[in-house]
Formats: C-alpha cells, sequence, structure tokens
C-alpha cells in the first residue's frame, strides 16, 4: 500500500457517531453489572437475603432495559452505519469481527429474553417491578404458549423453569468469551497494525466526527418509549386482570357468636398474622372470619372456640408476596375457601390461659396451642381475650414451591388475635 492511499483511508477512517458511541456504552456497563451481579446472587453464600432479594429485582429491572436500548442500538444502526474498517484489515479479520459484533447484538436480544421467560416460568411468580416502584409493574410472559408443546404432559413446570435457568445463565456467560475475543482484536489493532482501534469508540480524540443522520434520535427514542409504554400497559393490564379475578362469592359474614355464649364485636376485633419477608416485617390481614366462642374461666372443662376463617379475604401488605396470597402455593382459595380454627381444652397458664386445638389450612389439620389473656374492660361492658400462635407455614404447604427453605419468607408465621366480645343477652351485646 503506497503512502499516499495510506494516507487517504488514515483521513476517512473516523469514530463512530456520537449516538452510537452512548448506547455503546450504556448497554456495556449494563451487561458488565448484570454478570456482577447474577455472579453473586449465585455464588456469594454470605449475602444477606435481603439485600439478594433486591439485587435480584434491580437485575430484572436492568435486563428489560437491556433489551430496550438493544432495539434501539440496532435501529441507530440502520439510520447510521458504522464506519468502515480499515483496509488493512484481513479478510478473515473482517468476517471475525463481523461474527463477534452479530454474537453481541444475538446476546443482547436473547439474553435478557430468556431472563424474562425464567421470571414468568418461575413457580415463585415474583412480580417485577421496574426500578422497585409497585407503579412500574412489567408484565409476565405466556410461557406454557410461547414453548412448542413436544410432550404434552410429559414435562413439568419445574423442568421448564429449570432448562430456562441452564439456559439464561450459559447465555449470559457466553458474553464474557465474545468480550474476550472482542479485546483481543481491538488489541490486536492497535498495537500490531497501529490503528487508532479504542479511539472510534470514544467521543473526543483525534479521529474525525461522520456526519450523524439526526433523524435515527426520534427513532431511538421513540422504540425505547413504545417497548418500555408497551410493558408497562401490558403490566398493568395484567394487574387489572388479576385484581378482578379473585374468588367470585361474597365474603364471609361478619364475626359474630352462634352457638357460644359470647357475641364478638367485629369493629373493635381484630385477626391477623406476621412473619419477616426479605429482613423485613410483614402483615397479613384477614377480612373475614366468624367465631363461635364458650368460654368461662370457673368453667375451663366447658370452654371451648371455634373461628372460621374465608381465606379469600386474607392480604399481606408487600406487593411482591400479595400476588401467590391466593395462589396455589399460597391458601388456593379457589380449591380451599376456607380455615378453621378449633379449641377444645382450656388450661389456665402462668400468663393467663392456654388453648389446645386444631388448625385446618388447605385441608391439612395439625395440633397448635394458643396461649392467652382475658381481661375485662374497666366499665364491665365488654371482655377481651389477646394472644398469638406461632406456626410452620411449610407444615400447611404454604409456599413450599416457592420459598421451602425460608430463604425470603420465614417459615415462622405468628398468628394474632384481640377479640373483643361481650356475654350473649347482654344489652352491650345487642347494640
Amino acid at each position: 500500500m503506497s503512502v499516499s492511499s495510506t494516507t487517504t483511508w488514515t483521513q476517512a477512517y473516523t469514530r463512530y457517531s456520537l449516538g452510537a458511541i452512548l448506547l455503546h456504552w450504556t448497554i456495556a456497563l449494563a451487561i458488565l453489572f448484570q454478570l456482577a451481579v447474577g455472579l453473586a446472587m449465585v455464588h456469594l453464600d454470605a449475602m444477606p437475603d435481603a439485600l439478594r432479594f433486591a439485587l435480584f429485582q434491580w437485575h430484572k429491572t436492568i435486563g428489560i432495559l437491556v433489551l430496550c436500548l438493544t432495539l434501539a442500538r440496532i435501529a441507530w444502526r440502520l439510520v447510521n452505519p458504522p464506519p468502515a474498517l480499515a483496509p488493512i484489515t484481513s479478510r478473515d479479520e473482517r468476517a471475525a469481527s463481523s461474527l463477534v459484533h452479530l454474537g453481541f447484538y444475538a446476546l443482547m436480544l436473547i439474553v435478557p429474553l430468556s431472563g424474562w421467560m425464567l421470571v414468568s416460568a418461575a413457580a415463585a411468580g415474583i412480580p417485577t417491578y421496574l426500578f422497585l416502584l409497585e407503579s412500574l409493574e412489567w408484565p409476565h410472559l405466556p410461557v406454557d404458549a410461547l414453548l412448542p408443546s413436544v410432550a404434552p404432559g410429559q414435562i413439568e413446570a419445574g423442568q421448564i423453569e429449570d432448562g430456562l435457568g441452564f439456559a439464561h445463565k450459559w447465555l449470559a456467560l457466553s458474553f464474557l468469551g465474545l468480550l474476550v475475543l472482542h479485546l483481543a482484536g481491538a488489541l490486536k489493532h492497535s498495537l500490531v497494525d497501529a490503528v487508532p482501534s479504542f479511539s472510534r469508540m470514544l467521543p473526543h480524540g483525534g479521529l474525525a466526527r461522520p456526519q450523524t443522520r439526526l433523524v435515527g434520535i426520534p427513532i431511538a427514542l421513540a422504540i425505547i418509549v413504545a417497548a418500555l409504554g408497551g410493558g408497562l400497559l401490558a403490566g398493568q393490564a395484567d394487574l387489572a386482570t388479576s385484581s378482578g379475578s379473585g374468588v367470585a362469592r361474597p365474603a364471609a359474614a361478619t364475626p359474630q357468636g352462634a352457638a357460644g355464649d359470647w357475641i364478638v364485636d367485629a369493629a373493635e376485633s381484630r385477626l391477623d398474622f406476621a412473619a419477616q419477608f426479605s429482613g423485613k416485617p410483614l402483615t397479613g390481614t384477614v377480612g373475614a372470619w366468624q367465631a363461635d366462642v364458650r368460654f368461662s374461666p370457673d368453667a375451663l372443662e366447658r370452654a371451648q372456640a371455634t373461628v372460621t376463617i374465608d381465606t379469600a379475604s386474607i392480604t399481606v401488605d408487600n406487593s411482591f408476596v400479595a400476588p401467590q396470597v391466593q395462589g396455589k402455593d399460597g391458601f388456593d382459595s379457589d380449591t380451599h375457601p376456607t380455615a378453621t380454627l378449633v379449641l377444645s381444652q382450656f388450661r389456665a397458664a402462668d400468663a393467663g390461659y392456654a388453648a389446645e386445638g386444631t388448625l385446618t389450612i388447605k385441608g391439612k389439620s395439625l395440633p397448635v396451642t394458643v396461649p392467652f389473656t382475658f381481661d375485662e374492660n374497666a366499665d364491665g361492658t365488654a371482655h377481651v381475650a389477646a394472644g398469638s400462635a406461632t406456626v410452620d407455614r411449610t407444615a400447611f404447604d404454604l409456599g413450599v414451591s416457592n420459598d421451602p427453605t425460608g430463604q425470603y419468607l420465614d417459615k415462622a408465621v405468628t398468628i394474632r388475635f384481640a377479640l373483643v366480645a361481650a356475654p350473649a343477652g347482654s344489652p352491650s351485646a345487642e347494640r
């Protein structure tokens, strides 16, 4: 190659457009963040569970952003083609460079999509909130409809989740292999060929800036807005559908006494439960329940109590857990519309009283002991029975698919109550 021809191609050798540079480094940093966080979540056992859960949610958010930015990057590349390689580059090097870039674009689309499918197929069913904002819910994909049914009835949901998890992991790690090839090529051009390869992807330096077709800016922005906006609209539609697809039956009657000798005051009484989720308190509320109570401190041998809970009325104050409460891994309220607590043996205890009986949830009945206190109000018009009992949720098949070990949602759940009641037939009970 002559000196004049070398001068000619050197003068025409330009950097990438500013839009390409911005998208390149934004996506590159996001991918490096994803790889670091993904490896840390899986392999760093010392990481606190609360931090692991938060990073997992951010991992989903950044993955969606990578997908949307990649679509914008492809559109920008079509409108503003990349600058040509130096003519001193061999045909084999050009082919290798094209394959590496093609691999990057393929992975930038496939890896986020596989992660999205993995989250959608996961038994946990944890919703995706972009930037951890509940108002920005991202939809789940209909994985069953998207995956071909090769052997109907022979592939279980867990196998699909495991397969997607395997694919997502190794596809993501493939980025590292392509990154090594990409850097090796750039170093070869810079050190051996004396071509300013790195400078082409920097916003400043000695290389000339190419002519940019500004129409690429609104096109790229429109693609990002359309992708994010469409997903968020679909997420809101899913939320509205799930909110309106609850058990279509009237709520159970408000708490009242039946054959017992106490009438429970619905407005003043409380029945709820508490646990820990991702290192933070979680509270659940029972909206509809009935209580049949017969109790006298002077006749404990005759005491008995039955509490019937409408499982469809159970809610929790955590938006990540709430979608699973009524599902198959939760209380499964469609199949098991009620849960019952039957207490039949009462005795005096150091701090008040204790009652023993059976708690039945999802058709599983297990023994339970409930310590409680029984006090009379100062004006004598009402009595208060307050107490709590701690149970293992997994013993009742609650959350055993989502979190059987209690990594995020503690196994121990404390049921709490404060019943305000008046003797049947008393003036206060008849109000």
